[in-house]
């Protein structure tokens, strides 16, 4: 009976977890419906700092990112290795990052105009996040563990 007792309290507590609604704020989803039509499979999250909505469209999997009082920050379309442009695969290729672990690949754009490539890579637990234009520039680097 015990038994029966824990399992139903924690039937309920999975139950109500997995119920929860997410506000997002009317301005982020004002954005993101004017933005990402055709948009199928969303589903926001709230980062306590933010708001994420991953998503499918096109064939590719995306995550579009709000700040807390809903104005967009940035979205990652997430990319298969070979989508990337030849000048950024090329640049990539002679980067001192050629032989990391690419984890992903990602085109990102965002709230400064900045429309970017971001390769994650990784080598031993360091990840660090490398970013090229359009043209194969390496415009910047973000090293998080």
């Amino acid at each position: 009976m015990k038994r029966l007792f824990l399992f139903l309290l924690s039937f309920i507590g999975i139950t109500a977890v997995s119920a929860q609604v997410i506000n997002v704020p009317a301005k982020a989803q004002q954005h993101f419906q004017e933005k990402y039509t055709g948009a199928t499979n969303i589903k926001w999250k709230n980062n306590v700092a933010n708001y994420d909505a991953t998503f499918k469209k096109d064939g590719y999997d995306w995550k579009a990112n709000y700040n807390i009082d809903g104005t967009w920050n940035f979205t990652e379309k997430f990319l298969k290795k070979d989508d990337a442009p030849e000048k950024v695969k090329e640049s990539f290729s002679k980067s001192q990052y050629r032989k990391n672990t690419v984890r992903s690949l990602a085109y990102v754009e965002n709230s400064k105009g900045e429309k970017l490539y971001r390769y994650e890579v990784k080598t031993g637990v360091t990840r660090t996040y490398v970013f090229f234009d359009q043209e194969g520039t390496l415009i910047k680097t973000n090293a998080v563990i």
